[in-house]
């Protein structure tokens, strides 16, 4: 793997350095100072900018409660099966109901 493909928190220009550290008071506090997690949110920062990865994250942060999950956010974002596990099942289809 390039050097080019890795993002570099440190390397982050000032702008998306702000953008980032704003995103990351979204974060719980004891995932924080989760360098992994900082690195997965600076890329989605660089591709999809700040709106999209803000409401990326309050839609994971969210899930992850309503699953009860208790391990780190990292992992939860990361793989797709945490958050797949606790998804609610579709809704039924049924009959359309009856008009007058």
């Amino acid at each position: 793997m390039s050097e080019e493909k890795i993002i570099s928190i440190e390397s982050l220009d000032k702008a998306l350095s702000m953008m980032l550290q704003n995103i990351m008071r979204m974060v719980p506090e004891r995932d924080q100072q989760d360098v992994a997690l900082q690195r997965l949110l600076a890329f989605r920062l660089r591709i999809d900018g700040e709106s999209a990865t803000r409401e990326y994250l309050m839609r994971k942060i969210r899930d992850m409660i309503q699953c009860r999950y208790n391990g780190r956010l990292y992992d939860f974002v990361k793989d797709d099966h945490f958050s797949a596990a606790c998804a609610p099942p579709p809704p039924k289809q049924t009959d359309p109901p009856e008009t007058a």
